[in-house]
């Protein structure tokens, strides 16, 4: 008979009028046993599962060390309720917020031991959040959005109609889906340095790869610069061989055991 050291849990959220779907893994317990608790965010036009599995993969391991995860999906995205080219940053915020107010009130979960994980777009989330919630403890980002920078000149075509109705179009479109001018608008003017201001003391972990081409590595170095002066505990790691799917499998496992042993440390 499997040897199960986890439950998942189907979870519904409603959220301003739609309905929002997560899985919780809930470490084997007794009754009245609490569990630390890390919430996802995953990437812009992702989902809850991530390429390669890997927030399945990842969730697992930290609930087989006791620490419990919620993955879930933002409005227009995975399995959720809502249409991508609804989407907005505001949208995405007000569910993880959504989804930590979840956790706090779950009977297994120390509502004061929560840590938020946070990939590409959903790392600039991840930090807006951590920024409004004093429950949260602890942070882990991997290749995680800074600011809109990168895609200035992009977003300068698209907002002076430089470029043919075809053209704008097609740069407005994230993995073959249409997002709204409204949500990019939000997108290009991301800047997590205020937000940052808040988190000086929140132990802090960041794992990027030098070969990601989609989320510029400077994202993670300005991310460091800011760093410098705080006063957490801060672990930055750069993989010579991971893009910007974590796709070379050691590396990946490596970034799941540095995650992993992050959250055992600091919740």
């Amino acid at each position: 008979m499997l040897n199960k050291t986890e439950e998942r849990i189907s979870v519904v959220v409603e959220n301003q009028g739609q309905k929002v779907f997560g899985i919780l893994h809930l470490p084997k317990h007794k009754d009245g046993q609490k569990f630390p608790a890390v919430l996802f965010c995953h990437g812009l036009a992702g989902n809850k599962i991530g390429k390669h599995r890997v927030y399945v993969d990842l969730a697992y391991k930290l609930a087989s060390e006791g620490i419990a995860t919620l993955r879930f999906d933002y409005r227009g995205c995975g399995d959720s309720e809502g249409h991508f080219h609804d989407v907005t940053l505001s949208g995405h915020f007000s569910d993880a917020l959504a989804f930590l107010d979840y956790l706090k009130q779950h009977p297994n979960i120390d509502s004061q031991r929560l840590g938020l994980f946070g990939r590409s777009f959903g790392g600039a989330v991840a930090v807006k959040a951590a920024a409004e919630s004093a429950s949260v403890r602890s942070l882990v980002l991997w290749c995680p959005m800074f600011s809109g920078d990168q895609w200035q000149d992009q977003w300068q075509l698209v907002k002076t109609n430089s470029v043919d109705a075809e053209s704008k179009k097609a740069m407005m479109q994230i993995d073959s889906q249409q997002g709204s001018y409204q949500f990019f608008e939000e997108f290009f003017s991301i800047n997590v340095s205020d937000d940052l201001e808040k988190l000086s003391e929140l132990p802090f972990l960041l794992i990027h790869g030098e070969l990601d081409t989609r989320m510029d590595i400077k994202h993670s170095h300005d991310y460091e610069s800011f760093r410098d002066s705080s006063v957490g505990v801060n672990k930055f790691i750069e993989l010579p061989n991971t893009d910007h799917d974590f796709s070379h499998l050691d590396e990946r496992s490596l970034s799941i055991e540095e995650t992993c042993q992050w959250f055992i440390n600091t919740l």
